[in-house]
């Protein structure tokens, strides 16, 4: 069976990743671009793999590996300017942004702060099996099949603590604060 075309990807997955990245990001035109990186890199890196003969398995697992790579790579480069302190909600690298200013209002600002935090005591009460499954299906992609494959339980399993984690997550963060 041939491999997709780097077309046929982009029309499959680039709402999903654009998606995750515009929840990692404030801002959304960066993560439109971060977007189309991911497809840019995933075409470099298909030319190099035809010249070996290497097939790239599971295609959407990786490009949010990509995807979660270029987060990782922003966030350095943010950190890494001399004399600029990125605060906890500074995530916005382009001051052109027509959605910067939404983004800099402190109320807003502390709206995701909370968001994050709630999100954060959710997962952290999660059982280890599910957080693993959780984050393996929402941030990198992976299918319930591999993911029940990693965990060492069936298919079926694996769709089951992925619904069980994501349950809890929204009753936690729906919860009515005490």
């Amino acid at each position: 069976m041939d491999s997709p075309t780097l077309d046929t990807l982009f029309r499959a997955h680039a709402r999903d990743i654009t998606a995750f990245l515009r929840h990692q990001l404030p801002c959304p035109d960066l993560a439109d671009d971060l977007c189309q990186e991911v497809f840019l890199r995933l075409g470099r890196q298909r030319l190099d793999a035809s010249a070996s003969g290497t097939r790239l398995e599971q295609p959407r697992a990786y490009l949010f590996r990509i995807a979660r790579n270029l987060l990782i790579d922003h966030h350095r480069r943010r950190q890494a300017r001399p004399g600029d302190r990125p605060t906890e909600d500074d995530d916005i690298a382009c001051l052109a942004c027509p959605h910067a200013a939404r983004y800099s209002d402190p109320e807003a600002a502390a709206e995701r702060r909370l968001c994050r935090r709630g999100l954060e005591r959710a997962m952290a009460g999660l059982p280890p099996h599910l957080r693993q499954a959780l984050v393996w299906h929402r941030l990198e992609g992976l299918s319930q099949a591999e993911i029940g494959r990693r965990l060492g339980v069936s298919e079926r399993m694996a769709g089951r603590y992925v619904r069980q984690a994501i349950s809890h997550c929204r009753d936690r963060l729906t919860a009515p604060a005490i």
